[in-house]
């Protein structure tokens, strides 16, 4: 093992190394400089020209490489299944602007890190807040982060033109910002580092956010690359300005047209659950977009005009495809539906295609919304019954999957007897759910005991992650929590193996370790090189041993809560205490939670236009205003033993109508059809 981790670092030291390029040039000797950016911790690519050498040092990126190695260890772990799509859409070199959806906080850039196409290196538009931080700043100076400020009603979403120096050439001129100075270096260092032929990673809608659809495209992405063609128009590249134009000899017209070789690729990151531990994320990697398509128009005509022109083809052009490759739906209502259809169809989300998530969903939400042309009027009382069952599944913390394995649908009706609230329960209520349980109970017991070494060492993150996610992220933020969960509960996990570590170290037992992995009578290199070696192969094992029984273990514990809630409503409380049909939708039992407001959510105004005057408004931007809409009342937490009969009637109410409408109209038949390629069955034969 340790032969192996040696030739391991070798190989990974050699393909870091230095690579030179020599071209004869007559002997002459010439020295450009080329403008790079100075990073304190990591060892910077400098490019530069000295005669007839041509030399490129790689990057050793110390600094992203092992928060790259932490971000595969988070998106491989804590998801279960990660989908990569459209990874040929990446170009192996070249200067690149990857525009990606922004949906769950520093989850989104690990997922970006982790499965970038070649491992190429990603420096992120980050907000300049989190620079304030000392160690924070440090870290993402190392990593090659850029600064950008957020101010979402600011007068202008332009930029400023470049402070560099004068030119001949026709360069299109954004409109002035009240920022000047910010937005300058913003796109100044962006530059440089396209034009080192490096990533830059841009989320064009600004903020992290949990809605029903893309919320808003800032175009920001768009004008980094108007002034990347600006900055290589003026030849700070550090490489020849490649221009096309007309005429011969001295009356050729310079610049109307540039070749940057600029790609922007669409990236849509889609959750099947964000905060989950275990659930799905799907990446697409879209069609790349080329800056050079639109070089002649953007160095002719109006300089202004002519900017704003191509930013609003090119925003448009990514929102296209990130809102094809997205989930969308007209409300909030709508997706609470589709998820629990889903539920019902499938039994179980984790059942439903992967790859084919996205299609599903988005046939789904045109079904649910009576003003699409798959939509029909009839689909109204459908969606109340899915968002009430769906509310009722959220309050009572229940999982649709879970309740159905210990009272399933009976097969020729989707209506369960459920006794009435002011009348006795029946003992049949709870016969086949105690009985699947002690049926089950065997082979549960024995897969706890098995899952009890993994669980030793996962333990501290199944504690320490919920608990920073409910201390430090705002209340109703899920993609918050989220990130908290995910990366305090790697810390805990990593904490656990240290604290063992060091008893072992103040116990004097770290020898008796080392004789266990045949590595006494080695050098102390050696020793330190094997344990290490040693210990990262064990938690490997674990690692890998706790991700093949965690689910069923987890689903075992949800079965056994879920019971218990079953029980305590149908033995022990009194039939008076569950709330009637009509008190769950007076007290608003039957709406779900709405997602948390994001102040970064660009604002309307009542006519729908945009507060700003942005050079590049996308359609999906004319909505009305979001932030300005009534909150909606939480209705007070209550017992779920409360919840479970109207539950169980919402259940049936949900199955039995969904069912008639698949079946009875002609677009619920259509989507059957397909849905049925893809898995889904009928709550009822």
């Amino acid at each position: 093992m340790i032969d192996a981790m040696r030739e391991y670092i070798l190989n990974a030291v050699s393909r870091s190394r230095m690579s030179t390029r020599i071209q004869s040039d007559h002997g002459t000797k010439s020295k450009q400089t080329h403008a790079t950016r100075r990073d304190p911790v990591l060892i910077s690519t400098q490019s530069y020209s000295q005669g007839t050498e041509f030399v490129d040092v790689m990057e050793l990126k110390l600094v992203y490489r092992a928060l790259r190695k932490v971000s595969d260890w988070t998106i491989s772990d804590y998801y279960s299944e990660v989908s990569i799509q459209g990874k040929e859409n990446v170009p192996k070199g070249g200067p690149l602007i990857i525009a990606s959806t922004h949906h769950n906080e520093i989850i989104d850039i690990a997922a970006l890190a982790a499965t970038m196409p070649y491992r190429r290196h990603l420096s992120f538009w980050a907000k300049s807040t989190m620079f304030a931080n000392p160690v924070a700043g440090a870290v993402l100076t190392s990593t090659g982060a850029i600064p950008v400020r957020r101010n979402p009603n600011s007068s202008s979403t332009a930029t400023l033109q470049s402070s560099s120096g004068p030119s001949t050439s026709k360069l299109p001129s954004p409109p002035p910002t009240n920022d000047s100075s910010s937005r300058a270096a913003l796109f100044r260092e962006t530059s440089k580092a396209l034009a080192d032929q490096q990533v830059v990673g841009v989320f064009p809608e600004g903020t992290s956010y949990t809605r029903e659809s893309i919320a808003q495209f800032m175009p920001g992405a768009a004008w980094a690359a108007v002034e990347y063609a600006r900055f290589m128009s003026h030849g700070q590249g550090g490489r020849p300005t490649d221009v096309i134009g007309k005429g011969k000899g001295k009356d050729k017209e310079t610049n109307p047209g540039l070749h940057t070789g600029l790609k922007i690729v669409p990236v849509s990151i889609v959750y099947t659950d964000k905060s989950r531990y275990q659930s799905r994320i799907s990446i697409n990697y879209g069609t790349p977009i080329s800056l050079d398509e639109y070089a002649v128009e953007l160095f002719s005509g109006n300089d202004e005009e002519t900017s704003k022109a191509v930013v609003k083809k090119i925003m448009g052009a990514v929102e296209t495809q990130l809102v094809e490759s997205t989930i969308n739906a007209p409300d909030w209502d709508t997706i609470c539906a589709v998820s629990v259809a889903r539920c019902i169809l499938w039994e179980d989300e984790n059942k439903v295609p992967l790859k084919d998530w996205v299609d599903i969903s988005q046939r789904l939400v045109r079904l649910l919304n009576p003003d699409s042309p798959e939509g029909h009027q009839s689909v109204l009382p459908l969606k109340m019954a899915l968002v009430k069952y769906y509310a009722l599944l959220q309050y009572a913390s229940v999982k649709h999957s879970v309740l159905l394995s210990l009272l399933p649908l009976p097969a020729s009706s989707a209506v369960l007897d459920v006794p009435p609230p002011n009348v006795p329960p029946t003992s049949s209520i709870l016969l086949r759910p105690t009985i699947s349980l002690i049926k089950g109970l065997p082979i549960a017991l024995v897969r706890l005991a098995l899952f009890v070494p993994p669980l030793l060492l996962h333990f501290p993150g199944y504690i320490i992650g919920p608990l920073a996610a409910k201390a430090f992220a705002p209340p109703g933020e899920e993609e918050a929590a989220a990130q908290f969960k995910a990366i305090f509960g790697g810390v805990g996990i990593g904490g656990n193996v240290a604290l063992a570590l060091g008893v072992l170290w103040k116990q004097n037992k770290l020898s008796a370790l080392t004789a266990i992995f045949g590595l006494e009578g080695r050098s102390m290199i050696n020793r330190i090189a094997g344990l290490f070696a040693s210990v990262y192969f064990s938690v490997w094992v674990l690692v890998k041993w706790h991700k093949l029984l965690v689910n069923a273990n987890y689903r075992q514990l949800q079965r056994l809560l879920t019971y218990r809630k079953l029980f305590s409503a149908f033995a022990i409380h009194r039939a008076q205490d569950s709330l009637s049909s009509t008190e769950v939708d007076a007290y608003g039992y039957s709406k779900p939670r709405p997602p948390a407001i994001n102040p970064f959510i660009k604002k309307r105004i009542s006519n729908g236009s945009p507060a700003s005057s942005s050079p590049s408004l996308s359609p999906s931007q004319s909505v009305e205003q979001i932030n300005s809409a009534k909150p909606v009342v939480v209705p007070r937490k209550i017992g779920a033993n409360n919840l479970m009969r109207p539950l169980l009637r919402a259940r049936a109410q949900a199955c039995a109508t969904l069912s008639t409408h698949l079946k009875v109209t002609e677009p619920g038949a259509e989507l059957l059809a397909y849905l049925s390629t893809k898995g889904a069955q009928l709550p009822t034969s």
